[in-house]
């Protein structure tokens, strides 16, 4: 069971998802939907959030808002297109809020 973090925010986050294990076969699968929440980082002088995912590996964008040097973020990104992905989006979470502050395209077309 994966929480809805838009309703339950990341302060009660379960610690033990990895040991969940998916019973999808995915043989001969080429692309998929990706959603995933991680933590991200705030550089104060270029005003950019970055994020690392495995598959896309090391991302930033500029912020639209000011986030205080002391802000917690998570950023939760979404693959947009249907199976075959034409983009990334993503909604940044501070402090721990269960409502997003804001919520940009990264990159392709969403």
């Amino acid at each position: 069971h994966v929480p809805n973090y838009a309703l339950t925010g990341f302060a009660a986050a379960p610690q033990n998802l990895a040991s969940a294990s998916p019973s999808v076969n995915l043989e001969g699968v080429h692309a998929l939907k990706l959603s995933v929440c991680v933590g991200g980082s705030y550089n104060q002088s270029t005003n950019q959030i970055c994020f690392s995912i495995p598959i896309y590996g090391n991302l930033c964008f500029t912020s639209p808002i000011h986030i205080p040097v002391s802000a917690q973020i998570k950023v939760c990104a979404q693959t947009c297109g249907s199976f075959i992905p034409t983009g990334l989006k993503a909604t940044v979470y501070l402090n721990g809020s269960s409502q997003p502050s804001f919520t940009v395209k990264v990159f392709g077309v969403c």
